[in-house]
């Protein structure tokens, strides 16, 4: 009797177990992507202009989401500890990260052993690019861009600041005075409000930095705006402004555009990258982040991560390669 009793007990055990082992295997295939934080991992301190627009972007993605979706701070390496970061992360989607192109190219053949290989990306899209412009002194004779270029061909040296050297705005500024045959000789400051103060000062005849401070100058009769990157209509300002477009084709074709992409690991399963990149698709539509982008001076230029990594990455790393060679960075 004892025995049949413990046969029944040992059945209704196995049965209990099974039945709470298929409840909870069923529970989580019914599981839907997310059901938790989300980390969005920025490349550079709190505050800086990525910080901002990774915070404007983690609110957007949680607005469609209805996950928290929270901005992750790891800078240094020029984007190597961030990326090195989201490479090491679990490849399950609840750790995404922003940052250029750039930042996600240079550090793989910069560092003595490459932190991580450029196939350990997989980018959602390309979401915005950050307006460049050059700008002079309010009281400077050149009224036009066409006026300094006559200028500094006839007189040749003249100086242009900029922030930082090595940096892609650096890159940036370099390919185009190359390019255009402008004959510019750069000088590097610290930070842009050095630029500005040298400009300013004329201790400088050029400056370059982001439009949303050049904006403010030049209302406040401080600074002429001569050139923009980006188109000067969609920036807001004088579209006679002189623009990249307005050059000749190789220029256009190798300038190094500032944009922001956002990648996971390529090892994150397919249905979780699709989700990611509808939700990114919605983001960049979205009249609450597009108001947030104009309030940054940054331009909407939404691309298809596929375009990105079978296009833009390979031209782009083939060209950053040799910028660093003929300066003999690298080898």
């Amino acid at each position: 009797m004892e025995k049949k009793i413990v046969r029944i007990l040992s059945f209704v055990g196995v049965l209990v177990i099974l039945t709470l082992t298929l409840s909870n295997s069923s529970a989580a295939a019914g599981e839907k992507y997310p059901t938790g934080t989300i980390n969005n991992i920025c490349l550079f301190p709190p505050g800086t202009q990525p910080d901002l627009f990774n915070r404007i972007l983690s609110r957007s993605i949680e607005r469609f989401l209805k996950v928290p979706v929270v901005t992750v701070n790891k800078p240094g390496g020029g984007g190597a500890i961030g990326f090195s970061a989201l490479v090491g992360a679990r490849p399950d989607g609840y750790t995404i990260g922003v940052g250029t192109v750039e930042n996600m190219i240079i550090p793989t053949f910069t560092e003595g052993k490459p932190p991580y290989s450029l196939d350990d990306l997989y980018i959602l899209g390309q979401v915005a690019t950050i307006y460049n412009v050059l700008v002079v002194s309010a009281d400077a004779p050149w009224k036009t861009w066409r006026e300094f270029v006559d200028f500094a061909k006839k007189n040749p040296g003249q100086k242009y600041g900029c922030p930082g050297i090595r940096s892609t705005f650096y890159m940036r500024l370099e390919t185009l005075n190359r390019n255009a045959k402008l004959g510019l000789i750069a000088v590097p400051f610290d930070s842009d409000v050095e630029v500005k103060t040298a400009v300013m000062g004329k201790t400088i005849p050029l400056g370059a930095w982001d439009l949303g401070s050049a904006r403010e100058l030049q209302a406040a009769g401080k600074v002429r705006i001569l050139f923009i990157f980006e188109p000067p209509a969609a920036a807001g300002i004088d579209p006679k402004t002189a623009w990249l477009g307005d050059m000749e084709k190789n220029v256009v074709e190798e300038d190094i555009d500032i944009s922001h992409c956002l990648a996971v690991h390529k090892n994150t399963p397919n249905e979780i990258k699709q989700v990611l990149k509808g939700t990114l698709q919605k983001v960049v539509k979205d009249p609450e982040f597009l108001a947030d982008l104009k309030k940054m001076e940054l331009m909407i230029n939404y691309v298809d991560g596929n375009t990105v990594m079978q296009k833009k990455l390979p031209q782009r790393l083939e060209q950053v390669k040799a910028f660093h060679k003929e300066r003999g960075w690298i080898k």
